[in-house]
């Protein structure tokens, strides 16, 4: 990290000593080319330190996000049998996200922007769900494209190089509910178990207890990752390591049962995951390969990662 870049980022401390950086993404969507040069720069070191970073100023209207939370705290407190009616919607116990581990503390309704869907894969009630998650969905991913659009100028890439890719992009809302743990958990499980996302970003906001949420540092250690108010978190997928050949991190992450009375409070998650069209193939870009440094993995289309990946985590009892 250049001198410049270590003393303009500003970072949360955490216990560890580590930090995971915090930018202002404000000076990327300005006209000084410095400033956006220097901006790309900090994403792009971030995404290779830690492969998470916090981002004010993202664009996303906070009035966008507090009423998609309303709505999923609304549908969640719904008894069970009138969430089922949704088809959208998976139970607690759904998940299984780390195989070695016993089933998530977690339910899910996924929110695709899929005019096809039948009428039954949303709830009736209540009845804003549906168009508070397409608001967060057209918001987010245009969030999700202009970090993209740094992350190729941070490679001397047209700032548009991974539009076409991620044009109508196929990836959903997912709002997660982790709910109170009034009882013992069974050995090693967890609120969400450790994986890495398939696709290319992941953007995350949580509301209510902000506990729990660990990133894997490349020495096996986990580092907490708490929430900040105003600040979306952002991590890299498994197809942007597979585009910038293993520079920029897709890691190991989590969401630990907290300790104290936070284990008695809901949990809340809106999460964007930014994905490729299934047809887009993913190729080591040119920057990140030469004759000492070859491709580490072979090209592949975005379909046929994404289902290949989905298909180990149905046969570890979860689907995405």
């Amino acid at each position: 990290m250049s001198e410049k870049a270590a003393t303009s980022m500003s970072a949360v401390d955490l216990a560890s000593g580590a930090s995971i950086p915090v930018i202002d993404f404000h000076p990327f969507v300005g006209s000084d080319v410095s400033a956006r040069a220097l901006t790309a720069e900090k994403i792009r070191q971030s995404f290779e330190a830690f492969g998470f970073l916090y981002l004010r100023n993202h664009g996303l209207p906070q009035e966008i996000v507090d009423d998609l939370f309303e709505q999923a705290r609304l549908f969640f407190s719904l008894p069970a049998a009138s969430k089922a009616r949704a088809s959208g919607y998976a139970p607690p116990g759904f998940s299984g996200l780390d195989p070695a581990k016993p089933a998530d503390v977690k339910e899910r309704f996924r929110a695709p922007d899929d005019p096809s869907l039948p009428d039954n894969y949303w709830p009736a009630h209540p009845a804003h769900l549906r168009q508070a998650a397409l608001q967060f969905h057209q918001a987010a991913s245009a969030a999700c494209r202009r970090i993209m659009s740094a992350v190729a100028l941070s490679f001397n890439l047209p700032s548009d190089f991974f539009d076409e890719s991620h044009r109508a992009h196929p990836g959903a809302v997912s709002l997660l509910h982790y709910p109170p743990i009034d009882g013992p958990l069974l050995p090693g499980q967890m609120r969400s178990g450790a994986h890495t996302d398939f696709g290319t970003l992941t953007l995350l906001f949580h509301f209510g207890s902000s506990d729990g949420l660990e990133i894997q540092r490349p020495d096996g250690n986990w580092l907490h990752a708490p929430s900040l108010p105003g600040a979306a978190i952002v991590n890299a997928g498994d197809l942007l390591t597979r585009w910038t050949n293993g520079q920029l991190r897709s890691v190991l992450h989590r969401v630990v049962p907290p300790a104290g009375e936070a284990l008695q409070r809901s949990r809340y998650s809106a999460v964007l995951f930014y994905e490729p069209r299934s047809d887009a193939l993913i190729t080591c870009l040119e920057p990140c390969q030469g004759p000492n440094h070859p491709a580490l993995y072979a090209p592949i289309t975005a379909g046929a990662h994404l289902a290949a990946r989905r298909e180990e985590t149905i046969r570890s009892g979860y689907s995405s």
